[in-house]
């Protein structure tokens, strides 16, 4: 079973997302703020984390700087939920390396979407690090495909 953290001091969108996650098969923990998330993080790293950016104490953006600038939890898959949309925003996060978000208030289709991509199993390898896909290279010679090492 997969592991959700939810970081949001809004109640109502909390219970939500939590509400939606469990639905899906996923084993939910809560955070009220950045500095809650950091104790349940050290508690049971989580597969995902989803994150609110306004936040009492520590803010989403502090809470992603802190777990990239550790080994064990850099890796792990962010999905920032928040109702700004501005431009510095999405700046920011993609900065911190943020490639996910969705938008309060959030459709179910965007929520799997979001899900889907940030968890490609291609993509992370067993302990959830980002895995580097190379593909082999085509040999030609003079423009024919070489199929085998002995032509």
């Amino acid at each position: 079973m997969l592991k959700a953290l939810v970081v949001e001091d809004e109640l109502d969108i909390k219970q939500l997302l939590v509400e939606d996650l469990e639905g899906k098969g996923y084993r939910v923990r809560e955070a009220g703020n950045g500095v809650a998330a950091m104790q349940r993080i050290g508690e049971d790293l989580p597969d995902i984390i989803f994150a609110d950016v306004l936040m009492p104490m520590m803010d989403g953006f502090a809470l992603i700087e802190t777990l990239r600038k550790n080994p064990e939890t850099a890796d792990i898959p962010v999905v920032l939920v928040t109702a700004l949309n501005s431009h510095d925003t999405q700046q920011r996060a993609k900065k911190l390396g943020v490639k996910y978000h969705i938008t309060k208030p959030w459709e179910p289709w965007a929520l799997d979407m979001v899900i889907e991509e940030a968890l490609k199993p291609s993509r992370r390898t067993p302990n959830g690090q980002a895995k580097l896909q190379v593909y082999p290279p085509k040999l030609t010679v003079h423009g024919k495909p070489l199929n085998n090492a002995s032509q």
